[in-house]
């Protein structure tokens, strides 16, 4: 067939061809648009849900071992507080020698839970049993490392162990040799504190820091700088602000998603928030 007599398109079809290919492209690219910012959304929500509980976590973690008749709370407020957080778990394995301004103790290298202990930033809990026949006077009593733990000393039984130095507050508790025995339990605490701050990048974070070091983000980004809020409760379920008889404490931590997200169509991106809440009964207290 001779090469003018063959049929092609009209320049109408290829018009009307190229139409329906761009809005068939237009319609794909914006569902695929459309999915992409819907798993970028759930993306972010999860991320925010699972940084709210990991907050919830920690805090009550750390608030539930407190006994706040003991002084473990030693500041607090709406937005931070201070306290004496368990680090360490060790079992006596000598008879320490009471009466004097120093007490040395001996604690076995295994069993030992938590961090070693560190004499410029940890003090200590050490159970005095007293009398063996009497629970009246059984006790806590708090002391302050006074030098490095050794881990060259020897148990009673020749097994390996760590000594160290105390400066023990036995109160009015009778100092004699004996009433805090081999096997006692040996908490190490060391101040620490959570409460909202502001990064350099103008977010809000709950922060925890403990000893001299600085505040270091544990949860968020936060709503501002009302994000994380502290309640705290006596044994009558009135709110107090006396630390020393705190029972219970509400904690609130209020978040947004690190960056803004798109809602299906809607055109403008924002922050999505939520929020969780929960009460920790404190050590020694009653459930609630």
């Amino acid at each position: 067939m001779p090469l003018l007599n063959r049929k092609g398109f009209t320049l109408v079809e290829l018009m009307m061809a190229l139409l329906l290919f761009s809005m068939a492209a237009t319609a794909i690219v914006e569902t695929f648009s459309l999915h992409q910012r819907t798993v970028g959304a759930q993306a972010e929500r999860i991320a925010l849900q699972q940084n709210l509980r990991a907050g919830l976590a920690v805090l009550p973690a750390e608030l539930r071992a407190l006994n706040a008749a003991e002084g473990d709370i030693v500041k607090m407020s709406a937005t931070s507080i201070t306290i004496r957080a368990l680090r360490q778990l060790a079992v006596l394995c000598q008879v320490p020698v009471l009466g004097g301004a120093s007490v040395t103790l001996t604690v076995r290298q295994t069993p030992f839970y938590g961090t070693q202990f560190d004499n410029t930033r940890d003090g200590i809990y050490v159970f005095y049993d007293g009398d063996e026949s009497l629970r009246s006077d059984d006790a806590w009593v708090s002391g302050r490392l006074t030098s490095a733990p050794v881990n060259t000393a020897k148990c009673s039984d020749g097994k390996p162990a760590y000594s160290f130095t105390t400066s023990l507050s036995l109160g009015a508790l009778p100092a004699l040799t004996g009433r805090i025995q081999s096997g006692a339990p040996v908490w190490g605490y060391r101040q620490t504190t959570y409460g909202v701050f502001q990064q350099a990048d103008g977010r809000w974070y709950v922060g925890m820091k403990d000893s001299s070091a600085a505040l270091t983000p544990v949860v968020g980004p936060l709503v501002g700088s009302n994000g994380l809020r502290f309640t705290y409760y006596d044994a009558n379920g009135l709110v107090t602000a006396d630390s020393s008889r705190v029972a219970r404490i509400g904690v609130a931590i209020l978040s947004q998603t690190a960056t803004p997200v798109r809602q299906g169509s809607v055109s403008a991106a924002t922050y999505q928030v939520d929020s969780l809440s929960t009460y920790t009964t404190l050590r020694n207290n009653p459930r609630w």
